[in-house]
């Protein structure tokens, strides 16, 4: 989805990593050959330079990518990447696909990825349907539930997790350095965006968060989708976030409160001042969960 974020992404974590300004972006040195892209418009980018691979983690969309290639190339020696991969289908993205398939890079991604961007839906959120997206954005290495990255020279894997943010969402783990790339199973520090037009759900986002902190360590870093480098911990509050804003409303629906009611009450009040931010205003995560349980959208 194209969207504008209002947060920003400079943190003392990732200047402590070795943070510097490249054509637009934040470019942060994670060690290892992994490099954290960030600008504060569009989804957060990695790159992992694997010997002759080069590994590029989602790819923006179209008025970022001549800065986003520069900041690529900064890091890489001029180098192309020779893969792209997807974390999920959302424009902002995918919609740099073409421009890196051009330079060489396959594409790679859950095989939902490919089917939402050739038949998109309507977005109940922001009322519009995207256009469909040509060959040349589409992913030609599909992935079902995982896929081990050994063949692109990089000791990890990527994971599938199913109705979370969406229903093509994977995770790149990035073993032998400890880095994960959450894509937007994680929005660090701000109400998620959960797409429950296009297969994700409340619950599903949970399950993946709480799967994922169950396989990592207070020493593994995440890139989120949005938002500033994290630790296991904020992954954690996401996830308790989200279980105690859910019960929250799901007790004042079985009290028969409909959306205004529930709006009134204003349930999700003590979250505002930590996680509202310019897209999922508390308002718009209200709404969320009400119609995660409900089925209904007023």
């Amino acid at each position: 989805m194209l969207r504008t974020l209002t947060t920003a992404i400079t943190t003392s974590l990732a200047l402590a990593a070795g943070a510097f300004a490249q054509a637009g972006f934040e470019v942060t040195d994670l060690g290892g050959g992994v490099y954290m892209i960030a600008n504060d418009r569009a989804g957060n980018v990695a790159v992992v330079e694997a010997g002759d691979q080069i590994i590029l983690i989602d790819t923006q969309m179209p008025p970022f990518l001549d800065d986003l290639e520069a900041a690529v190339m900064s890091v890489t020696d001029g180098r192309a990447p020779t893969l792209v991969i997807n974390t999920h289908f959302h424009g902002d993205h995918v919609l740099g696909n073409a421009h890196f398939r051009a330079l060489g890079a396959s594409i790679l991604a859950h095989r939902n990825v490919a089917e939402r961007l050739v038949n998109p839906v309507t977005s109940q959120l922001s009322g519009r349907t995207p256009e469909p997206l040509d060959e040349a954005f589409l992913p030609d290495i599909l992935v079902g539930e995982a896929m081990m990255l050994s063949r692109f020279g990089v000791t990890g894997e990527v994971l599938h997790f199913a109705n979370a943010h969406t229903d093509g969402d994977i995770i790149v783990n990035i073993a032998d350095a400890n880095i994960i790339h959450m894509g937007d199973l994680l929005f660090s520090g701000l109400f998620p965006f959960i797409d429950l037009d296009a297969g994700g759900s409340v619950e599903g986002y949970i399950a993946a968060l709480d799967e994922i902190i169950g396989f990592t360590d207070e020493e593994t870093r995440f890139i989120a989708g949005h938002g500033p480098l994290a630790t296991r911990d904020d992954l954690i509050a996401s996830r308790d976030m989200l279980i105690g804003g859910r019960a929250r409303i799901a007790a004042l629906v079985e009290e028969g409160h409909d959306l205004a009611a529930i709006r009134e009450e204003n349930p999700l009040s003590d979250f505002h001042e930590r996680w509202n931010w310019g897209f999922i205003t508390t308002e718009r995560m209200v709404w969320t969960f009400y119609r995660d349980i409900t089925g209904l959208t007023e």
